[in-house]
């Protein structure tokens, strides 16, 4: 949920499937990019590529251009995702996002800071988290993303910089547990 990823291809003409296929489950998606006369592939087509390695965001690195100007770590904030499918209580530091007081404990940074994230999950499932108006990198040379897969029981650790001042929405990209509670503001002033 969340998960995506800029990419450059580069096609011939002719028409090419663009297929999709959901780690863990038995479905996918397939969408046709025509660039020239051609038939269409069958709605079943899996090109072999789908039969390789599943690589994780952290075996990717960014391009030089787009990677995080070296630099040292100004905070860092824990995040401990929180909660479980028993009581369906989803909470980030273990307090859930008050909507009837949405300023409650915020994550307070400052303007032109370099922050580091500790992503904690304490729970049994996957957190694709979410920054709004910012983008994270996982290490020092790994992809930039707005939404990282926290995966059960471990922890992950992203940087980015305080470059776009305003109140921010940190939260779970799975709506269920957002909704829920798992969500806080990250703010901090020019």
């Amino acid at each position: 949920m969340g998960e995506r990823y800029d990419v450059l291809v580069t096609l011939g003409d002719g028409v090419f499937p663009l297929v999709a296929a959901a780690e863990g489950k038995n479905t996918g998606g397939l969408a046709l990019v025509r660039t020239g006369s051609g038939r269409a592939t069958s709605a079943s087509v899996r090109p072999k590529e789908l039969d390789g390695l599943i690589m994780t965001a952290s075996q990717l690195r960014a391009a030089d251009d787009v990677r995080l100007k070296s630099a040292r770590t100004d905070v860092t904030h824990q995040i401990k995702l929180t909660g479980g499918m028993m009581h369906y209580n989803w909470a980030i530091n273990g307090k859930p996002f008050d909507m009837a007081n949405p300023d409650a404990n915020p994550i307070l940074m400052e303007e032109g800071q370099r922050v580091r994230l500790d992503f904690i999950n304490d729970t049994t499932m996957w957190h694709p988290m979410h920054l709004h108006g910012h983008t994270y990198q996982l290490g020092d040379l790994g992809p930039r993303k707005d939404t990282v897969t926290v995966l059960p029981k471990k922890e992950l650790s992203v940087f980015f910089d305080c470059d776009n001042p305003c109140q921010w929405m940190l939260h779970c990209h799975n709506a269920y547990h957002g909704e829920a509670g798992m969500m806080a503001i990250v703010a901090y002033q020019a």
